[in-house]
């Protein structure tokens, strides 16, 4: 089934496009992907999966992991090691008249013994760990505000005046609005020790309802304690214009995407849409790396030299 699936492009909501609804999307597949993105069953490749997610329809989405490096936190630990991962993020909408108002991007890190919290890798920095305003969009606005009412005076029953009195005042005011990305780490799961939950939330310009970023690119790093393997599970919820609506069934509570297996001891191969520079890269110290390096934000592309002149 198509999770996209009673989608009518012609037919306008009654509600307008201000109305907007929460989806989960990682529900049903499109026909033919198997309804979710699963580990390559042999062995040896099961490791650090970089297509984590994607889903395709009036709306696609799709999460890479474009780089994974293992190391160590700094030269003076031996016995504290750190993971950087790189996760790119795309929003394709299909129909110019669709939007997506907002997505909710949960990243949750746990070791290969759920139940222990002592194996479990721990949030030591992220990408975009704050709030943020983007794309700064002004318009103005102008206010009138005034009274009016009638006046009258009698003199001896003989003569009366009556007249309209009215008062007004306009002010005019520049109203900013932006586009907002909100970044946090939580601690889920375990009742003790550091974070293991990466959230961000990308939301649309509600004044002028210019959708979210078409691509999102953050880096995650993460403090080992040991050189076990561990995973993770990405979630992605969306709020779509009511013209978007999704038809969804909920059968299940459980991520319908793999786990992504992480293992330290394990060569990690190059990756296409890599990230980092090498020349950045101290694998012995990488509790420095700037992430600021690979953290990127696109609201649109345009492609240079596409209009030319036939001669």
């Amino acid at each position: 089934m198509d999770i996209y699936a009673g989608i009518n492009d012609d037919k306008q909501s009654p509600a307008g496009d201000e109305a907007a609804f929460d989806v989960e999307l990682d529900i049903q597949g499109d026909p033919g992907s198997g309804f979710r993105t699963k580990n390559d069953p042999r062995p040896e490749h099961q490791w650090h999966r970089d297509d984590i997610t994607q889903r395709k329809g009036a709306i696609g989405v799709k999460c890479n992991m474009t780089d994974i490096i293992h190391g160590k936190l700094s030269d003076a630990s031996d016995d504290e090691y750190i993971t950087l991962i790189v996760l790119l993020f795309r929003f394709d909408v299909r129909n110019n008249s669709r939007r997506i108002a907002r997505a909710d991007i949960t990243v949750n890190f746990s070791g290969k013994d759920e139940e222990d919290p002592y194996s479990r890798p721990e949030i030591y920095d992220i990408s975009f760990n704050d709030v943020f305003s983007l794309v700064k969009k002004s318009q103005s606005e102008s206010i009138t505000q005034g009274i009016s009412g009638t006046a009258s005076v009698t003199a001896a029953q003989v003569a009366e005046l009556s007249g309209s009195l009215k008062w007004e005042k306009t002010t005019s005011r520049e109203i900013d609005s932006y586009t907002t990305v909100i970044g946090n780490t939580y601690r889920r799961g375990f009742e003790f020790g550091g974070d293991n939950q990466v959230n961000w939330i990308l939301k649309e310009n509600e004044e002028f309802q210019s959708g979210i970023p078409v691509a999102f690119r953050a880096g995650i790093l993460l403090k080992r304690g040991d050189e076990m393997p561990f995973k993770c599970d990405v979630k992605i919820d969306l709020k779509a214009d009511i013209r978007s609506r999704l038809e969804s069934f909920f059968g299940s509570s459980k991520p319908k995407d793999d786990s992504v297996l992480f293992n330290p001891k394990v060569k990690v191969s190059a990756r296409k849409l890599g990230a980092v520079d090498p020349q950045q890269l101290d694998t012995n110290n990488l509790g420095k790396f700037d992430l600021e390096s690979v953290s990127d934000i696109t609201f649109l592309r345009v492609y240079d030299g596409a209009v030319k002149a036939k001669k």
